[in-house]
């Protein structure tokens, strides 16, 4: 395990499960009971208890985070360090584990939250940052593709991943179905780059 980057995982870690001081702060506050779950109209359809959610949610998160991190380093070991990618990639769960605790908690605690729109900015924001850094990676992983061809492939991808990003943040504005729309676009979206990489790579 010497390949592990230890510093960064106890950094992000730690970050991951810093939500439960909040709840630990608002705990008199915060109901029995809390939505975890919502449909297309911001309707909560999942609840889960006080404990579940101060404690459980972000020791979920962090359990990701150990795994997603992992997953990176080997990447890095076999491939080679991408560290503003790796960066970015990394801090993903962290940052969704403080924001999405927040709202879980502050829609408990009353407030006028559209968790539709929240999320779909969030996820918007994500596709943005990756695919902005998809295209400066120059190889793919356990396939035997050169760089050049690399490069073709992620740098189609990420410009597909920003359209999607864009999509999804100006579906937050928009009724709810643009969202759904979205979502279903994410299908397409994916057998396009497969093929286009499949295509690229067999050329």
């Amino acid at each position: 395990m010497k390949f592990i980057k230890w510093k960064s995982l106890i950094i992000t870690c730690v970050v991951c499960l810093l939500p439960i001081f909040l709840g630990l702060a608002l705990w008199d506050k915060l109901p029995e009971t809390l939505a975890i779950h919502f449909d297309i109209n911001n309707n909560p359809d999942n609840f889960a208890s006080k404990s579940f959610v101060v404690f459980g949610l972000p020791v979920l998160m962090m359990l990701l985070q150990v795994f997603c991190c992992i997953i990176n380093d080997i990447n890095a070991y076999k491939h080679g360090n991408r560290i503003k990618f790796e960066r970015v990639t990394k801090w993903i769960i962290p940052c969704m584990s403080v924001i999405l605790q927040i709202v879980t908690l502050g829609y408990g605690l009353g407030w006028n939250l559209d968790i539709r729109k929240v999320v779909a900015l969030l996820v918007g924001g994500i596709l943005l940052v990756i695919g902005n850094y998809l295209p400066k990676f120059d190889y793919i992983k356990n396939k035997d593709i050169d760089t050049g061809k690399a490069r073709k492939i992620n740098r189609f991808i990420g410009y597909e991943t920003v359209v999607m990003g864009v999509l999804f943040i100006i579906s937050a504005f928009l009724p709810s179905i643009s969202t759904v729309v979205c979502l279903i676009l994410l299908i397409p979206y994916a057998i396009i780059g497969a093929i286009y990489g499949i295509c690229i790579g067999r050329n």
